[in-house]
């Protein structure tokens, strides 16, 4: 069919418009993170949360988001710890957003949460008090709920081991110890077991992994703080009271070299509870910071129940994985939760955020490789929504 220059012409001009309205309505949408859901709290899993917000530590990941029905929502995750470099410790985490202290640990990352929610403010001095409600969706812990009002729903999305790392900067290093040696460690402080004076050392206290770490040691609070005193003085840590960030060998590494310094402490080699996932990972390269080779994480060889646990690893790196016996065990196997408001989860609507958490079919729960990758277990109970406790108080 003959079509004349004129006619031509008009549905070029057509197209060409229709062609500018899609480009248009495409470039002016707003990115989907502006409205993605906000995440703050546990050192453990921020690396494979950022990872499931599309990068981690410079690599590039799929991102979860959830269905195309429900808004393809994505998640955002903020770390315990400022970026290298940074001025402060103050996080803003949405645009005209006010700014607020960044939450270490799963503590903290509860906490905001319930300031979320009531609305009575959160913060310190370093960044001032802030109305957070709207701007904490989740907070990541590595710990279960205290209380029964069932205020926060901790959802199980992965599982970890917790184990001990230790470094002696001379000689070889005692790597296998038993529940009760690490107890009485624990407990008393400094004392010498397989020919070598053990030193322990004070994880941050306001991390899942330190609340963890006592209940699995059969130590209370205050035991540990007398028993790390030592360890604390050294102040080779980046976190209060002479205390080290969960999970950071480096930081271990600098506390024994410290250590060695002191008169007749040659022997000596520091001890600290410690994530297998996390070390798993940072040892595989894709989380930081790397472990100092002389760093190693320890075996288990009696839990309490007269079970060997053996080491929480195995290979090497870079191809660590979880010993998946270690890893299920009932005292030093733990979860790795995403905490919400109970009302979001058990109200009406909310099918983004449900599609993304809840169920063993949800988004989360479906990202196997990437779970793996970060030295984690996908949880056997992921997604439920049966585990609840209480607001935790406090503005920090």
């Amino acid at each position: 069919m003959f079509i004349s220059k004129k006619k031509r012409l008009g549905f070029g001009l057509v197209a060409t418009a229709l062609a500018a309205s899609t480009m248009v309505g495409s470039a002016s949408a707003d990115p989907a993170q502006f409205g993605a859901l906000a995440g703050f709290g546990s050192d453990t899993s921020q690396d494979v949360l950022n990872a499931l917000a599309g990068k981690s530590n410079g690599i590039l990941y799929t991102p979860i988001q959830s269905s195309a029905a429900t808004g393809g929502r994505q998640v955002i995750s903020f770390d315990a710890t400022p970026p290298a470099g940074a001025a402060d410790n103050c996080v803003t985490p949405k645009i005209g957003a006010p700014t607020f202290t960044r939450p270490n640990g799963s503590t903290q990352g509860r906490r905001a949460l319930s300031r979320a929610q009531d609305g009575t403010g959160y913060g310190s001095a370093e960044c001032g008090i802030a109305d957070v409600s709207g701007l904490v969706d989740f907070a990541r812990s590595s710990s279960g709920p205290s209380g029964n009002s069932g205020a926060l729903t901790y959802i199980p999305f992965a599982r970890d081991g917790i184990s001990f790392a230790v470094y002696r900067p001379a000689g070889s290093p005692v790597t296998t110890m038993t529940r009760a040696e690490l107890d009485a460690l624990f407990t008393t402080g400094p004392q010498e077991i397989g020919g070598v004076r053990m030193v322990p050392c004070g994880i941050q206290d306001g991390s899942g992994t330190y609340a963890f770490w006592n209940t699995a040691a059969g130590v209370s609070v205050s035991d540990e703080a007398s028993a790390t005193t030592l360890c604390r003085s050294l102040n080779a840590g980046s976190q209060p009271n002479g205390r080290l960030q969960e999970n950071n060998a480096v930081e271990l590494k600098a506390a024994g070299d410290a250590l060695v310094a002191l008169a007749g402490e040659a022997n000596s080699q520091v001890v600290i509870g410690f994530s297998a996932g996390a070390y798993i990972a940072k040892s595989n390269g894709v989380a930081v910071p790397t472990p100092p080779a002389e760093v190693l994480i320890g075996s288990v060889s009696n839990n309490g129940s007269g079970t060997n646990l053996g080491s929480p690893i195995t290979g090497t790196a870079p191809n660590l994985a979880p010993n998946a016996t270690f890893f299920a065990d009932s005292v030093f196997g733990r979860r790795i939760y995403n905490v919400f408001p109970t009302g979001i989860i058990t109200g009406f609507g909310n099918a983004d955020l449900k599609d993304l958490f809840v169920g063993p079919t949800s988004q989360i729960c479906q990202a196997t490789a990437t779970i793996n990758t970060f030295g984690f277990l996908v949880a056997p109970d992921c997604g439920v929504t049966t585990i609840t406790g209480d607001l935790v108080s406090g503005q920090l």
